[in-house]
């Protein structure tokens, strides 16, 4: 399987660079490789985002310095002691990135900064110099193939699944905004687990609900056809599908093919081991995306056991990956009984992957109850996605 753009271009990256480079800027390798990788998908983010419109796509393409000698790892690290806002490859990147990004520029670079760890000027001095690179790679990508804009626009929206997935999720939200609309739902699967603690009033309310519920689907459902309702259930699936992008073939180093959402956490984890510049850390977590449980308790329901079975074929296929599994809730109810059910749920994910033929020593589990929540308890949609079972990788 040919390498992505954004494989590729991390690919230009080894360790004698990326060290250069942090010593330069005085900042830690680790910080320093996770900016760079960051810079990266920022960058060909902005250019995805601008896919469909192949005259704003043109018109940035006609920016990129000429650099193609230059613009190069090695070149750059080694002249960066020198370089100030005359260098043509900086000044370049900076016009580059003026086109992109616009007014929001000092958005994209905070949000790299707090991904990393970085300061934002560090942070700007990498995306200036991540800026010629990229422009330079596509530039010879479609001068070599005889591309057009339109056709690179094309390349760009295929991988834009697995740009986003090295993304800040604020940067998701501002290349592509989402559109809010009546009865559409969270992407996210694994974060719609129904809510542990409820109150007594609403229990109440449920005999009722379901009275007037049940005597609605008689009403709308008995006389239709069985094939029209199941081209409803078809059509419910589809739209979750679409919500993590088109199904897409990976083809693992062992042969075995999966079939995974381009916007899964299967492949940003893939897209995480791959990558020789990202380093194991204890802030990079993927959410799982289609694991379901039993209100209230640890039991994974049958249509969790997909996306379990790939992240096994994953692990066998990379048997130095270690990692951690993390089990979330909101913070409604008893703290000490969330706390419980968070571990519970991290552990029958590990059991899962245990009981398919991971060994127990690669992989660890732990409760975090309503701890590190990543959205607003105080509305649905929050508490929805503090709801969840995510991993990390803790070796490779």
């Amino acid at each position: 399987m040919a390498n992505s753009l954004f494989t590729s271009l991390l690919g230009m990256l080894d360790k004698r660079t990326t060290s250069g480079i942090a010593g330069a800027l005085g900042e830690p390798e680790q910080s320093i490789s996770r900016g760079l990788e960051s810079s990266i998908a920022a960058v060909l983010g902005g250019l995805a985002s601008k896919s469909q419109d192949p005259d704003t796509l043109s018109r940035i393409m006609e920016l990129a310095p000429n650099v193609s000698e230059s613009a190069a790892w090695p070149h750059i690290a080694g002249g960066l002691p020198d370089m100030n806002s005359s260098s043509p490859l900086i000044s370049g990147g900076k016009r580059v990135l003026a086109a992109l990004f616009g007014t929001s520029e000092s958005d994209v670079t905070s949000a790299v900064s707090a991904q990393c760890g970085l300061r934002p000027g560090v942070t700007s001095t990498l995306l200036a110099m991540a800026a010629p690179m990229v422009m330079s790679f596509l530039g010879k990508r479609v001068r070599g193939e005889g591309m057009t804009v339109s056709s690179l626009g094309n390349l760009l929206q295929r991988e834009s699944g697995l740009i986003r997935s090295a993304l800040p999720t604020s940067l998701n939200d501002l290349f592509w905004p989402r559109t809010s609309s009546v009865g559409t739902g969270s992407p996210v699967v694994a974060q719609t687990i129904e809510k542990e603690k409820s109150s007594s009033s609403w229990l109440a309310a449920i005999p009722i609900a379901a009275l007037l519920f049940g005597l609605f689907w008689l009403f709308t459902h008995a006389h239709r056809p069985v094939a029209q309702i199941r081209q409803m259930a078809e059509g419910t699936a589809s739209r979750v599908a679409t919500d993590l992008g088109t199904f897409v073939k990976r083809t693992l180093p062992n042969n075995v093919e999966l079939n995974v959402p381009e916007q899964g956490v299967e492949t940003r984890l893939l897209a995480f081991i791959q990558n020789p510049a990202a380093m194991p850390d204890r802030t990079t977590w993927f959410d799982f995306d289609r694991l379901v449980f039993d209100t209230g308790s640890a039991t994974l329901r049958p249509e969790s056991q997909e996306q379990i079975s790939n992240i096994t074929a994953i692990l066998m296929a990379y048997p130095k990956v270690h990692i951690k599994i993390g089990g979330y809730t909101d913070n409604v109810g008893d703290a000490e009984q969330n706390l419980q059910l968070s571990q519970q749920r991290a552990n029958a994910v590990m059991r899962e992957l245990v009981r398919k033929g991971v060994s127990p020593d690669r992989l660890e589990a732990e409760g975090y109850g309503e701890q590190y929540p990543i959205a607003d308890n105080s509305t649905e949609e929050g508490r929805a996605k503090n709801r969840r079972v995510s991993m990390r990788v803790t070796e490779k």
